[in-house]
């Protein structure tokens, strides 16, 4: 009996862009990381929360890469807009939906930007 097993991975959606993507998200999980373990300053205790929080989405968002979901409202399921994904990679919302999280329209959102 031959124990010599090959395991085959299976290929992993990193997104497009040769692995820009989770490379971009995976960098500033581990820049998060560092600041949480290593950050002493006296108003610390105030941006933890904060950073914590960002942490969680970076999660998240990696987790939808990993799953090919990626690039879609969590709510609705759209496409989330390409510029918005390059400003903020961990978006998880599409803009109508991250509204009603918020709890305002869309015509709101439009006349408070201008």
């Amino acid at each position: 009996m031959n124990n010599n097993r090959t395991i085959h991975l299976v290929e992993i959606p990193i997104g497009g862009k040769g692995g820009f993507i989770w490379n971009r998200l995976h960098g500033e999980r581990e820049d998060l990381c560092e600041a949480l373990l290593n950050d002493s300053a006296p108003r610390f205790d105030e941006r933890k929360p904060v950073l914590q929080a960002r942490l969680r989405r970076l999660d998240d968002a990696l987790d939808r890469l990993m799953s090919g979901s990626y690039g879609n409202c969590s709510k609705c399921g759209r496409a989330i807009d390409e510029t918005g994904l390059d400003i903020d990679p961990a978006l998880a919302f599409c803009p109508d939906c991250w509204s009603r999280q918020l709890g305002i329209t869309a015509q709101e959102v439009s006349t408070t930007s201008h």
